[in-house]
């Protein structure tokens, strides 16, 4: 029998604290933080080049310098055949990861399955208790919703106990979440009921640039910071990586570039060939801009005065990588757009960004090297 009674707290007896980060200004402690997008996007893979910096103590937050454990519920991928190997090739320290899965017993026979919220949420608090783990992967997190995803009170009931946990226990709960197909405003595309969205305090988006190969990751939702529509590059290099049996398999391991002004709304929304008709005006209207000032100017004052004189975003970013060189001034930083030598020449613009123009700022942003003065 489930009883309810009043509970009254003067809010005079609540403390007061200051907002606790596991990547500081992105991923916030004590709270959910959705990473969504479409396949193969590289959500999953960058969760765990997350785990692992986290367990070297090298990401940028309250918890740097420590050796932070991971929980991960992965149901999806082998762990022998994938997630090992894949965490491996991020330089991860496997004894601070822990697989988390639930025995089940029907019928005298004793199967693994993924748990269920809020059923399972004991024996997820034991595995935190037991691990000391500060971060929690549920990849993806409507396995473990017994419900109708598309209904508010069913995502509610699951994700609201899981929510207060977190904040409980001060984890780091990231949960992978899939984007249905179409434009459209990108926070919007999250598959399922709206709660998702409600229940997360922070959103990472991801999709990758067709026209460079980068995947980006935009902070869509920050309640937290102003890190809101901020966006970030990187790439998915391919590793070889010895197994126990005596062979070797190939994964994906993130290379972290820094921001890009590309966004993933930007990306979803694009349509291939939206911007020929304009493209050479484009051309002519930005060589003549940027001659006017000097033969650089900061990419949000190209934007905005492109947008002014009535030529599209998509098709800016285009011409600018096609005539400029891009620098920005470090992590967070804003970007500079600079007139290529020969440009009118039609030369082809640099990936955006490229590795190099980070190590000019001591910020090589290798999948496995890290040092001090390094954004994680």
């Amino acid at each position: 029998m489930t009883t309810r009674e009043l509970m009254l707290t003067p809010a005079a007896q609540i403390p007061t604290q200051r907002q606790r980060w596991l990547w500081d200004g992105i991923i916030p402690l004590g709270t959910v933080t959705a990473f969504a997008g479409r396949g193969g996007e590289g959500k999953s893979t960058f969760a765990l080049h997350i785990a692992a910096r986290a367990g070297a103590g090298e990401l940028t937050g309250d918890l740097q310098g420590e050796g932070t454990p991971t929980l991960i519920v992965s149901h999806e991928d082998d762990w022998g055949r994938v997630m090992n190997p894949r965490l491996i090739a991020a330089g991860a320290d496997l004894a601070h990861i822990y697989k988390l899965s639930i025995g089940m017993t029907v019928d005298g026979s004793t199967l693994e399955t993924v748990p269920a919220l809020p059923l399972d949420l004991a024996l997820i608090r034991q595995a935190v208790e037991t691990t000391g783990a500060r971060i929690l992967i549920v990849d993806p997190i409507t396995s473990t919703i017994d419900g109708d995803l598309y209904k508010l009170a069913d995502v509610r009931r699951a994700l609201d106990p899981l929510a207060m946990l977190a904040q409980e226990l001060d984890l780091a709960v990231i949960a992978i979440m899939h984007f249905a197909k179409g434009a459209g405003n990108a926070s919007d595309k999250i598959a399922g009921s709206h709660a998702f969205r409600d229940v997360m305090r922070s959103t990472l988006l991801f999709a990758t640039d067709g026209d460079t190969e980068q995947r980006i990751l935009t902070v869509d939702k920050g309640s937290y910071s102003k890190s809101q529509g901020q966006s970030y590059a990187f790439q998915l290099n391919s590793v070889d990586v010895p197994t126990d049996d005596g062979e070797v398999t190939n994964v994906a391991a993130v290379q972290f570039l820094g921001p890009t002004d590309v966004s993933v709304s930007d990306i979803i929304n694009r349509t291939p060939g939206d911007d020929e008709g304009e493209g050479a005006d484009a051309e002519s209207w930005l060589k003549a801009f940027l001659t006017d000032n000097g033969g650089s100017a900061a990419a949000k004052q190209i934007m905005n005065a492109a947008l002014s004189d009535g030529f599209s975003k998509a098709t800016m970013q285009r011409v600018g990588k096609k005539l400029c060189d891009k620098s920005s001034s470090g992590f967070q930083g804003s970007w500079t757009w600079t007139l290529r030598q020969g440009s009118h020449q039609g030369s082809q613009g640099s990936h955006l960004p490229e590795p190099e123009n980070y190590e000019n700022h001591g910020e090589n942003y290798g999948a496995a090297s890290f040092d001090d003065e390094e954004p994680w």
